[in-house]
């Protein structure tokens, strides 16, 4: 059944999500006052129920996962599946990489932002992690919005790409995932001072500092949060209008266009109680 909540601000829902529960991060991102908000980490956030439990919180949710596969991938599975031909091509892009990948790879390429790529969800083992998310978002259904949500932003699931998101806010995250643990240890350090130094004036991060920098999964979930305060403030880059159907099936990467002071300024004028 939806829960019903007073208004009292927005609030947010942060998840770098992972196909192991080990690897799974979440915060919250809380109004405390008029125009700011408090970062908290999800208790027992590697499980589904305390993602499902978190979610009856807030009003919105960002999560570094696909939320959705490529259209003609799941067209041509479905025609392999009927026996029909496959409809596929010799140039198997379009069943590999969703719209907003491509969208996203081109926007990197031109803005000259080194930073992978977004991985395909239907040719990699990112699979994995699509496939507890689409769970997660049968159960947020189920639960709290009554409703399924669109995949492209413009309700509750927003999604999210955190080393693109902190590339474009000019944040260097070199390293921030290295396996060797002192140097990625370093790099977070240097990207949890330069999102501090961003938001301060509308975000604490204290109650989390230490655990982004001790751990890439919660760094990653506090990026997921900003990220939707990004895009509920018309600050990141939107699907065109012939991606708008794909966006809402297959999901839509949202990438910042503004920089990180000025999302979280604008949020605080407009999404806060005493707007």
């Amino acid at each position: 059944m939806p829960v019903v909540r007073e208004n009292t601000g927005v609030r947010i829902l942060g998840v770098d999500l992972a196909a192991q529960a080990k690897k799974t991060g979440a915060v919250l991102l809380l109004p405390v006052d008029d125009r700011r908000w408090q970062v908290k980490e999800v208790e027992d956030s590697a499980t589904d129920d305390a993602l499902v439990a978190a979610a009856t919180s807030v009003d919105a949710i960002g999560v570094d996962s696909p939320l959705g596969w490529p259209v003609a991938f799941v067209d041509a599975v479905t025609a392999h599946r009927d026996l029909s031909p496959w409809p596929g091509l010799p140039d198997r892009s379009t069943l590999t990489h969703r719209d907003t990948d491509r969208a996203v790879t081109e926007l990197l390429r031109r803005k000259q932002i080194r930073i992978r790529p977004p991985l395909s969800v239907s040719a990699n083992t990112l699979g994995s992690v699509a496939m507890r998310c689409a769970l997660l978002q049968r159960r947020w259904l189920d639960d709290i919005w009554g409703m399924s949500a669109p995949r492209d932003g413009t309700g509750p699931l927003v999604e999210v790409y955190p080393a693109a998101a902190l590339a474009a806010w000019m944040i260097d995250c070199k390293d921030y995932k290295s396996p060797d643990r002192d140097k990625a240890r370093e790099a977070r350090e240097g990207v949890v001072a330069a999102i501090d130094a961003s938001i301060s004036d509308h975000v604490d991060l204290a109650p989390v500092h230490d655990r982004c920098v001790q751990s890439d999964h919660v760094l990653d979930a506090v990026v997921c949060a900003l990220v939707v305060l990004a895009s509920k403030v018309r600050c990141t880059h939107e699907p065109e209008e012939q991606q708008r159907k794909n966006a809402a099936i297959e999901g839509w990467i949202h990438l910042p266009s503004q920089p990180l002071n000025e999302v979280t300024a604008r949020a605080g004028r407009e999404l806060t109680e005493g707007r």
